[in-house]
């Protein structure tokens, strides 16, 4: 039994650190909260974890257990690009940009690859019924075939309650449960709650460290009522290691919502109109899930005074607005892959005698279940000089290209908020400069779309709901990034 990785913490972690990791375990299987075995032993494994890590001599003693073990993961690079490689002292306010390039030099064999611990939650509510739903369960089962033989699956049905279809099994052993998603049939309202738990209840129903475990939502409507429980649910499952990624069919569903839930763990939504569409983006997400290297991704930011962390976008392996907070999840990391985030900082007036300022500091923690100290920690340092006089410098073009498609993005994100306070004139001029840019990076079907949506504005005072939705994933997806080159560096 490793005790770091039992308490989930780096091999240099502090003591303020140990006892932490030992409260948040030890909330979570304490024998007053879970009554099963299993878990009465888990929770006096992480009592003698912490009273061998918290105690320096014994500590010392266990360590030489890993005389021989690699503590740190130097296959781990970590690139930062600046806006500007120098800050102007100003008398207002001004933006800087930063942007990640996370990637591991290591490529991973077949037998270091975690395996797929994978929950399917259907929406089965009466809005599904007919054609698609019978075409959706289909490519389900198509897609279910692609999995590894140790691969685990599971599917859960909802509407206004939940049941467990296909329970937790490994892809080899999946006999007769497979064709048990074609009994599925619609009926009820929607309430994503009660099929968030029972997806939840069946991931952690295999205790294995080494597993990717995804919950992946698909539904068609709204849920009324327990927004804020199911927000509740999903940073829990994020604090157990639990990815989510949300699918939203047709047009009625709530993005915003879903977007919320998404970003918690670091994943992703996306919209679809077709279950071929649907097949396809979870083959695509089940290829990339294959290769994960990294489970989760987590920076800690300690700011200066005069410097805020006003907006967060991840840009490649997938497109996603983060959650600002002191923490923030980036998402996974994949075996030959980028993992890149732009941050927006907004500094404050600067004192005249400064000559530098700590943008930030901290630490970004990785952790990778194919070593063998699963917590990885890298810290870091965000310095940059201040001059009273600062030359016109080019700015990298790896942050050029994301500020150009994120401009487009923004710009939705505005008329939406324009919409919402009634200001439709500002919102029909954003979205008439959007179409304009789309035509002129060749986007003309996505641009057609923003200009139907201006003349639903004129008409309506409304946006279409599918339209709403085609713009705004529509420009999220301009925003992947290509490979770095040489000369952004």
């Amino acid at each position: 039994m490793n005790y770091y990785n039992l308490l989930k913490i780096s091999f240099d972690a502090t003591q303020e650190e140990i006892r932490k990791a030992y409260f948040d375990s030890a909330k979570k299987f304490h024998p007053d909260k879970t009554k099963t075995l299993q878990k009465n032993d888990h929770f006096i494994q992480i009592q003698n974890a912490y009273e061998t890590l918290i105690n320096e001599e014994t500590r010392k003693n266990y360590d030489t257990l890993f005389k021989n073990v690699i503590k740190k993961d130097e296959s781990l690079q970590i690139n930062a690009y600046y806006s500007r490689s120098v800050i102007p002292l100003l008398s207002e306010q001004q933006l800087f940009y930063l942007l990640l390039d996370i990637f591991s030099t290591r490529d991973l064999k077949d037998n270091e690859l975690p395996t797929l611990n994978l929950c399917i939650v259907l929406d089965r509510s009466t809005s599904m019924q007919g054609e698609f739903l019978n075409n959706l369960k289909l490519e389900i089962l198509n897609l279910i075939k692609l999995l590894k033989d140790d691969d685990i699956v599971s599917l859960v049905s909802f509407s206004d309650w939940a049941e467990t279809v296909i329970p937790p099994c490994k892809i080899k052993d999946i006999g007769k449960e497979f064709s048990k998603i074609l009994t599925i049939n619609a009926s009820g309202s929607t309430e994503i709650l009660k099929g968030l738990q029972e997806g939840i209840k069946n991931l952690n129903q295999v205790e294995n460290e080494q597993q990717a475990k995804l919950l992946f939502l698909i539904t068609d409507g709204q849920t009324y009522g327990d927004e804020e429980q199911c927000l509740a649910v999903i940073r829990e499952a994020n604090d157990e290691g639990i990815i989510f990624q949300a699918v939203g069919v047709g047009q009625d569903w709530n993005d915003d919502f879903l977007d919320n839930l998404s970003k918690i763990s670091g994943g992703e939504t996306q919209l679809v109109t077709t279950s071929q569409e649907l097949y396809n983006l979870l083959k695509e997400k089940l290829t990339t899930f294959g290769v994960i290297y990294s489970k989760s991704v987590k920076i800690s930011f300690n700011l200066h005074p005069k410097v805020k962390n006003n907006y967060i976008f991840r840009l490649n392996p997938d497109l996603s607005r983060l959650e600002v907070s002191p923490e923030i999840n980036l998402g996974s990391l994949y075996s030959g892959k980028h993992l890149r985030v732009i941050f927006e900082f907004i500094i404050d007036e600067l004192p005249f005698n400064m000559t530098e300022i700590r943008l930030s500091h901290g630490s970004i923690k990785v952790e990778t279940p194919s070593n063998n100290i699963v917590m990885n920690r890298l810290n870091y340092d965000f310095s940059r000089p201040v001059l009273a006089q600062t030359e016109k410098e080019k700015i990298p073009p790896i942050i050029v290209n994301a500020l150009s498609s994120l401009s487009l993005y923004r710009l939705q994100e505005k008329a939406r908020e324009d919409v919402n306070n009634g200001k439709f004139d500002n919102a029909t001029r954003r979205l008439h400069h959007l179409a304009t840019h789309l035509i002129s990076k060749g986007n003309r079907d996505l641009a057609k779309t923003v200009l139907k949506e201006v003349e639903n504005l004129q008409d309506t005072e409304n946006y279409s709901e599918l339209g709403k939705k085609k713009i705004k994933y529509g420009t999220r997806s301009l925003l992947m990034l290509p490979a770095p080159s040489k000369e952004d560096r």
